[in-house]
């Protein structure tokens, strides 16, 4: 009966302990107007982060302030409102001033680069860029 005990009490642990690690992920909001796009970086991250989207700049200013993830991954050029708008709006929120923000874009200009980086962009990465990338980008970021 004892061995019995045992066994369910691992049991009942080991369903704790995958409920805590579910909680811990920290959460990763993607805003690209692109699905394909949208979709491979979800995949990229789905395993580490939990992952929302958004399609288009406005959707993703309802969501980030709805949501408040630990990250976004934000691309430059969008329908509605830009990525330098929603990166500039979330910076001007000190209720969101804990969200890093990694602009991902295919504009490879170094003026792009700089003026994301002037209004609080945390990192900036150039498509096409290797899964691993943006990965290791947030990793870096969240820890």
């Amino acid at each position: 009966m004892e061995k019995k005990d045992n066994q369910q009490d691992n049991k009942n642990t080991f369903k704790k302990e995958g409920k805590a690690k579910t909680a811990a992920k920290k959460t990763v909001l993607i805003i690209e107007d692109q699905d394909a796009i949208a979709e491979a970086e979800r995949i990229i991250l789905q395993d580490q982060y939990n992952v929302h989207l958004a399609s288009d700049g406005l959707e993703g200013l309802k969501k980030v302030r709805a949501i408040r993830p630990d990250a976004v991954v934000l691309d430059i050029m969008m329908p509605h409102v830009d990525g330098f708008e929603v990166c500039k709006q979330i910076r001007e929120d000190p209720s969101l001033n804990h969200v890093k923000i990694v602009m991902v874009t295919s504009k490879n200009r170094e003026h792009d680069e700089q003026k994301g980086m002037g209004i609080g962009a945390d990192d900036y990465i150039m498509k096409p860029f290797e899964p691993v990338e943006l990965l290791h980008v947030l990793q870096q970021m969240l820890g």
